[in-house]
């Protein structure tokens, strides 16, 4: 097979590519933190004290109502931890800090890198952090203590297949085994049950899944034909594999899925309930930069490699970052999340009997910052959203074309 003559990448390399192709996107693990953030590992101290309120000077950026609220809420004057990992899906919150949006709201945000953000921002030890719906849903509704604030962007994952493959369609996959990387139950299952489902193939019946560890044994796996598919990161095969595997269906290009979220900014409720005015600011701060990285997307590219939270070839880097969509509107993600919970609910995903996509939805979505409070904020759906509020613009030339020669 023309598979078997995939170019070898050197162990090392390709451990560092899978790092930030993987880890960007909320797959678990527990990678060290940042030097300077090393001893970082318990949740914020409450309460920031009569000498934090009394020296802090009013953003100008913040109402004087705001204001007032803000130094009476617990997590005044304290710095605020978020979870990112790296790479270019998680990014916004990470660029609201470097585009200094934070501190323009008075807000002394510093992140941490650890565990999942179900792990970290559901028990609060960081108090927000991205990752994929796939990921999180069935844990928020299992009582995970967070829920979902913001649209993140569209896309990252698409099924596989070496490039000589018999398989030339989503048909074609019935009974063949598909790899997935992270548990069986937990985002990439989910993500293929919905790939498999929108083309009429039941995910619980027609294929076969095999969990393997990471990607590089499962290119071992499709090498020797144990396996017939994966799931990939885009970023992952766009930068090792672009020549020697096809995409056969994908949550980024597919049209299909043009109309919903793959990730989501999620938030620690207690955080939100105790300090809401804060909440709201944050959230700001992370939609604005959602905006920059869209459209400035060259700019925050750099950026991230200035900063060493990017690897690789710059311009396979720019191609997955600008296929992402950044910057969603409160009602694009809010319709899209009904109808992921809808397909759980009733694919099995989510297991409990009495549960509604109207339950999910109380349990998981809370728009602590809408749209309408941030003046001239543009958003990066590809359709309009019915009633978003906000114009939809995109970058002046966003890569959303078909890389990898996507079969239809």
């Amino acid at each position: 097979m023309k598979f078997l003559k995939f170019k070898r990448l050197a162990a090392a390399a390709l451990a560092v590519t899978m790092v930030f192709s993987l880890a960007a996107c909320g797959t678990p693990g527990e990678p060290e933190k940042k030097d300077e953030e090393a001893a970082k590992t318990e949740a914020p101290a409450e309460g920031g004290g009569a000498s934090a309120a009394a020296d802090a000077e009013k953003p100008a950026a913040v109402t004087d109502e705001d204001w007032a609220a803000m130094q009476k809420e617990p997590v005044f004057g304290t710095e605020l931890n978020y979870l990112f990992n790296g790479g270019a899906c998680v990014s916004a919150k990470y660029m609201a800090e470097v585009q200094g949006y934070y501190k323009e709201y008075g807000i002394n945000a510093s992140y941490l890198e650890g565990e999942s953000v179900v792990n970290t921002v559901g028990t609060g030890q960081c108090l927000w952090g991205t990752d994929h719906i796939a990921t999180m849903l069935v844990p928020v509704t299992n009582g995970v203590n967070m829920t979902f604030v913001a649209g993140a962007h569209i896309g990252c994952k698409s099924i596989f297949v070496p490039a000589d493959s018999a398989i030339k369609t989503v048909e074609d996959l019935k009974g063949k085994t598909i790899a997935i990387h992270d548990g069986i139950g937990n985002s990439d299952q989910n993500i293929t049950y919905r790939l498999l489902d929108e083309y009429g193939i039941d995910p619980t019946k027609d294929v076969e899944y095999l969990d393997i560890a990471d990607s590089a044994a499962t290119v071992a796996a499709m090498e020797s034909g144990e396996v017939d598919a994966s799931i990939f990161s885009d970023y992952f095969v766009l930068a090792n594999y672009k020549e020697d595997m096809r995409m056969i269906c994908s949550i980024t290009y597919s049209p299909e899925f043009q109309d919903e979220p793959c990730c989501v900014t999620a938030m620690n409720n207690d955080f939100i309930k105790e300090n809401p005015v804060h909440a709201k600011y944050v959230v700001k701060a992370i939609k604005r930069a959602g905006e920059f990285s869209r459209l400035n997307s060259k700019e925050a590219v750099q950026a991230m490699y200035d900063a060493d939270k990017m690897t690789g070839e710059q311009a396979d880097q720019q191609i997955f970052w600008d296929s992402l969509h950044f910057g969603l509107s409160d009602a694009f993600t809010e319709r899209a999340l009904r109808e992921i919970a809808e397909d759980y609910i009733r694919l099995g995903i989510i297991t409990q009997k009495d549960m509604t996509a109207d339950k999910v939805m109380e349990m998981a979505w809370n728009p602590v910052c809408p749209d309408a409070e941030i003046d001239g904020l543009t958003v990066g759906d590809p359709v309009e959203a019915e009633n978003a509020g906000v114009p939809v613009k995109q970058n002046e030339s966003p890569a959303k074309d078909d890389k990898f020669g996507l079969s239809k």
